[in-house]
């Protein structure tokens, strides 16, 4: 690889280089919510909110150990759960958050999403995982593919939904989507579905 290439991937904590990190976001999104009878006579689909959280757990410093990002994680799928009375064997589409490179991971086995359960992300990974594949994971490219748009997980679960993701299109059925945005020890989550509860 040449060293120009190779400077650019600075590390920054092994084994985070700098395009695993978060940079400064310059780019803002707006979502109309409405009731659902409202909804069903606007021009574009609607996309149906039926379950959401904003977490923010407390922790016992800034830095939280591998115990409480996991309890953290799994404490937000279990209310996501809760909530809407779906599982993982229900969503289609699965947008976690990733501003840094290894957040998807901890949310993936959280919501145990095609089965993956502690310690599988990366044995799931090697699968495929392209918008053409059978599970397509982080379909817009995520934060990290998208520039930190921050809120490209939301806005692609909702196109992918609607079936106007263009070249993003997922292959395989999406009638449920579960869109993250926030990191582990803070933000909210959005489970969307073509049809309202």
């Amino acid at each position: 690889m040449p060293a120009a290439v190779l400077d650019t991937q600075r590390y920054i904590l092994k084994p985070l280089c700098i395009w695993d990190c978060d940079r400064p976001v310059q780019v803002s999104a707006a979502y109309l919510c409405t009731t659902a009878e409202r909804a069903r006579d606007m021009r574009q689909l609607p996309v149906y909110i039926l379950n959401h959280t904003q977490h923010e757990p407390r922790q016992r410093s800034t830095q939280a150990s591998l115990n409480e990002l996991e309890a953290a994680t799994d404490r937000v799928a279990r209310m996501m759960w809760d909530g809407s009375g779906l599982g993982p064997q229900d969503v289609d589409i699965c947008n976690p958050y990733d501003g840094y490179a290894i957040m998807p991971q901890f949310w993936l086995e959280a919501f145990q999403w095609h089965g993956v359960q502690r310690g599988e992300a990366f044995a799931f990974y090697a699968g495929d995982i392209s918008v053409g594949g059978p599970q397509p994971f982080n379909s817009s490219g995520g934060n990290l593919g998208n520039r930190q748009t921050r809120t490209a997980m939301w806005t692609d679960s909702i196109e992918q939904l609607r079936g106007t993701a263009g070249l993003r299109q997922v292959r395989v059925r999406a009638e449920i989507a579960l869109a993250g945005f926030g990191p582990p020890l803070g933000g909210g989550w959005i489970i969307f579905g073509k049809e309202s509860a």
